[in-house]
């Protein structure tokens, strides 16, 4: 029973340091990184994949060329 007991907490433990944490911005959308980068007044973030994106008025994502996060 302990040996059962301790598997369990060994996968719990390792589960729980293997997610990567993500933010959360406002509207519910994920993103690996805020950037110091604007794009025409919308802050723009960069995903986990390395794509550049805003969140547009609708709340969605709209992506933008890569080198416009590399301010």
């Amino acid at each position: 029973m302990v040996k059962i007991k301790y598997l369990v907490f060994c996968f719990v433990f390792l589960l729980a340091c293997s997610t990567d944490s993500v933010n959360t911005n406002n509207n519910g959308n994920t993103s690996s990184g805020v950037t110091n980068c604007d794009h025409n007044g919308k802050t723009l973030y960069e995903g986990p994949q390395g794509g550049c994106y805003y969140i547009n008025s609708n709340g969605n994502k709209t992506y933008v060329d890569r080198w416009e996060c590399d301010c």
